[in-house]
This record gives C-alpha cells, sequence and structure tokens, in this order.
C-alpha cells in the first residue's frame, strides 16, 4: 500500500497522468489485500493534487465491508469533494467519471443512513461542478443532488446549479445514463414545486414525460402525476402533451394515473364540490405517491380561479355572490381570500367594508392610479387595495436601461440557442450510425420495390413510395428504466 501511495503522489501531474490510470486501473488486488490500510492512506494524499488516486481508495474503500453509516468515510469523501472543483483536480477525475460518481453516489448512501442528508448537499454540488465539461452538460449526480435537497428542505442550495439550461448529455465523458436524465428532471421539477417556481417545474416535467423512450418507467409515471397537479395549481386547466410524446409513455400514464386525470377533469368543471369530492375520494392514492399536499393546493386554486374570472366579468359584486360563485363558505372567507389574492398581486381590487361591496379595477387603470400602492390601507369607508406589478406610466416595458438590457440577453440566447441546434444537426448528419440505417432503409426501399414491381423501373418507384411513410428517429431511440 505504501508502494502505490508513493506512485500516486509521484504520478499526480499532468504529463504522467495516464501511466497512473493505468497503475490505479490495475492495482485491484493491491486494495483488496490491503484494504484495511486504505483509510490510512488516505491521510496521505491531498484531494485538491491527488484526485485521481484519492478517487481511487475512496471507491475501494467503499466497495468493502464498510459498515453504513461510517463517520471516517463520510469525512474524507466530504474533504475530498469539497476540494475536487479546482481545474487541476477536475482535469484528474475527469479521467475515471465512473470511479468518481460511483464514490459520491456512495457518500449519499452514508449520510442517508445517518439521517443527515444535509451533510451531503455541498460535497455533492461541488463533485457536479468537478464532473461537468461545461455547465450545460447534464452527469449522474444531478439527481443524487437534488434528492438531497429536497430531503433536507434545502431547496436553494442547488438553485446555482437547477437554474443552468441543460444542453449537452456526453455518456463518454460524464458516464451518464437515461435514467440519469429521469432523474434530473423529476427531482429538479420537485425542487422548483418547493421554490414556487412553477412555469420552470412544469418544462422540467414536461421533459421527463416526452423524453425520447421504448419502455415506459416509474419516474416518467410520478413526474406526470406531478405535472398534472402543478398544471392545474398554475395555469387553471391540464396542458395537453405534445403528439411527439411516446406511445409507451402514454399507455403507462393513462393506466397509473388515472386518479389524477379524474382530479383534472373536475377541475376543468369549476365545481368546487365536485373537485373535493374526487380529491376525498383519491386521497390514499395521493397520500401514497406523497402528493397529498399539492392536491390540497389544487382544491385551494379552484376559488382562486374563479374570482380571477370574476374580474373579467363584472365591475362590482358583493362578497356573498363572490362566495357563493367560487364555493366558499361565506363572505368572511371571501374577503379573506380577495385581501390574500391581491397581496400576492392576482387581481386589483376595493373593498367597502360597511356594504360589504368589492370594486374590481382595470389592471392598467390600477397600475397607474393610487390602486397600484401595494399598501393596504382600512379606515370606516373601507378597504383600499391595490396589487403591484405595473408599468408606471403610459410607456411600455422596454423603455428603460434595464428593458433593453432584457430583451438583448433573450436575443442573444435565442442566437445561441439556433447555433447549438445547427451544431446538433450537423452532429448527426454525419453520424456513422445513423447514415448506416438510412442508407439501409433506403437500399431497401429499393429491393422492395424492384422484386414487387412488374413494369420494370416504375414498379420499383411505386415500392419506394409506399414504404416511404415509415418513419426511423435512428440513435435518438432511448429506453428509460428504473424505478423510484
Amino acid at each position: 500500500m505504501e508502494a502505490l501511495v508513493a506512485q500516486v503522489v509521484a504520478l499526480s501531474n499532468p504529463n504522467d497522468l495516464s501511466q497512473l490510470l493505468s497503475t490505479l486501473k490495475g492495482s485491484d488486488a493491491v486494495f483488496t489485500q490491503n484494504y484495511q490500510h486504505i483509510a490510512a492512506a488516505l491521510q496521505a494524499l491531498d484531494p485538491a493534487q491527488h484526485s485521481l488516486g484519492f478517487a481511487f481508495f475512496l471507491h475501494h474503500l467503499a466497495k468493502g465491508n464498510l459498515h453504513v453509516p461510517d463517520v471516517g468515510f463520510i469525512d474524507n469523501a466530504s474533504r475530498f469533494f469539497m476540494a475536487c472543483d479546482s481545474p487541476q483536480a477536475a482535469a484528474q477525475i475527469r479521467l475515471a467519471p465512473d470511479i468518481f460518481y460511483s464514490a459520491a453516489r456512495k457518500l449519499k448512501e452514508h449520510v442517508l443512513a445517518s439521517n443527515c442528508p444535509r451533510r451531503g448537499v455541498l460535497p455533492l454540488r461541488s463533485a457536479v461542478r468537478a464532473l461537468q465539461p461545461r455547465p450545460e452538460v447534464l452527469t449522474p449526480l444531478h439527481g443524487d443532488l437534488f434528492q438531497l435537497c429536497l430531503l433536507s428542505r434545502c431547496y436553494n442550495a442547488a438553485c446555482c446549479v437547477l437554474d443552468d439550461d441543460i444542453l449537452d448529455v456526453a455518456p463518454q465523458q460524464t458516464g451518464c445514463i437515461p435514467t440519469d436524465l429521469f432523474l434530473y428532471c423529476y427531482y429538479g421539477g420537485m425542487l422548483c414545486i418547493g421554490r414556487k417556481q412553477y412555469p420552470r417545474a412544469l418544462e422540467l416535467l414536461l421533459q421527463a414525460v416526452t423524453a425520447p423512450a421504448v419502455a415506459g418507467n416509474a419516474i416518467v409515471a410520478a413526474a406526470y402525476k406531478k405535472y398534472v397537479l402543478v398544471c392545474l395549481i398554475h395555469a387553471g386547466g391540464l396542458l395537453h402533451l405534445p403528439k411527439y410524446t411516446s406511445s409507451c409513455v402514454r399507455h403507462v400514464i393513462d393506466s397509473e394515473a388515472r386518479p389524477y386525470n379524474e382530479l383534472a377533469s373536475a377541475y376543468a368543471s369549476r365545481n368546487a364540490d365536485r373537485l373535493r369530492r374526487v380529491a376525498d375520494q383519491h386521497t390514499a392514492t395521493f397520500a401514497a405517491d406523497n402528493n397529498l399536499g399539492l392536491v390540497r393546493q389544487v382544491v385551494a386554486s379552484l376559488a382562486v380561479r374563479s374570482i380571477q374570472r370574476l374580474t373579467q366579468t363584472f365591475l362590482t359584486l358583493s362578497l356573498t355572490d363572490i362566495a357563493a360563485h367560487a364555493g366558499l363558505p361565506g363572505a368572511e372567507e371571501a374577503e379573506a381570500r380577495i385581501l390574500r389574492m391581491v397581496a400576492a398581486g392576482q387581481i386589483h381590487a376595493k373593498i367597502d367594508g360597511r356594504t360589504g361591496m368589492v370594486r374590481f379595477a382595470d389592471e392598467t387603470r390600477a397600475a397607474t392610479g393610487a390602486a397600484a400602492s401595494s399598501s393596504a390601507s382600512r379606515s370606516t369607508s373601507g378597504l383600499t387595495l391595490g396589487g403591484g406589478g405595473g408599468v408606471v406610466g403610459g410607456g411600455g416595458v422596454w423603455d428603460s436601461a434595464a428593458g433593453v438590457a432584457a430583451l438583448d440577453e433573450r436575443m442573444r440566447l435565442v442566437l445561441e440557442l439556433g447555433k447549438r441546434l445547427q451544431q446538433a444537426n450537423e452532429m448527426v448528419s454525419q453520424d456513422r450510425a445513423y447514415l448506416s440505417k438510412v442508407t439501409a432503409r433506403e437500399r431497401s426501399k429499393y429491393d422492395m420495390g424492384a422484386s414487387g414491381g412488374a413494369s420494370g423501373l416504375g414498379g420499383g418507384l411505386g415500392g419506394a413510395g409506399g414504404v416511404g411513410a415509415e418513419q426511423d428517429f435512428g440513435p435518438f431511440a432511448v429506453g428509460g428504466g428504473g424505478s423510484l
């Protein structure tokens, strides 16, 4: 073991890393025979300078007969991952990504067994950055980091990672598999729900549901269930899945998510009593899926949607009528609900405290008048409330330096995305596996046409046209496995 440690120290420089990697890969017998000395050997290595060797030592230590949880392993692994995000360390660990993320997942296993998931959040966040060649590349550790953040209720700890748009999956560089993409979307969507970022949550959950697949899996089913609930809360109705959603995924969600589709149908009816009945009928299912809290938010959001629709129809309305239209118990509950909606900027309204009448203000007028103030003042004559968020003055949202800068940033992102799409198209068009599939398919068209046509060239063209309706997406077919 001393000789192996000496080799790690001597070869941990950019010129000898290839030799060090070969040495470590061929040292399984050394690690097995000296397993009891691995923990002590880690103390002789610097995790920032000897990152490749440190990762192998941690990996073999975790593979052995190690008690879970082990405090020493947690300390050594945390020390390593917190120091591995330097350029020198990242260059070393990317030579053996499978060893690196294997050790990181063992750390997650140990902190979960110790009932302290918070201890693994910062180390895994550092590990994600070290493993990423670029910020837009997915790694196998994204889902693990998000899971620890959810379990420790540190929803903002991963925001710097979650806010990055994932545009590339590089399995050769990071070791990603399809399950890693599904877990990233699922746990990332849950983090966005916890942070009340519903548009981003819908984007991630929909990405999980519509990812190319040849078989359904439990992660997709769970993502669709949360997608339905977030749609109802944020959009006020179920947004239909795109046409390119895989047929096998549609089959899974039709069989696994029937209670959620029934809830969406009840929500669409705008009948509060029916919605409550459906929610009560499937309470056990929603609780088993850990979605009962979201379902309660769905039920509560129906009253908000009903009141918002009233603002589009009426200028004034009594609190009693609002309670009747929104399915609320009485005028007091309607007043409390309107107060919360105005404070959140969802509506603009003025309540007369003496008569119990509510006057709904147009958003444009409210934004330019005194009602646009976010403060609320109560007097004997009534209560005047205003929702913020309007643009003061008659100009548009771009009549400021900040608005122009935001527009410029949006345009830059659009141009960058167009460039990436062009690069992806060129890469696929030059892929040998894809080209061989296309060539074989075209050859089979003409072979079938020639064998089935009795009129020479005309028969061949006719046969090719008949087969041309079939589509093959080549290397893009992805099979998603795994379970929650």
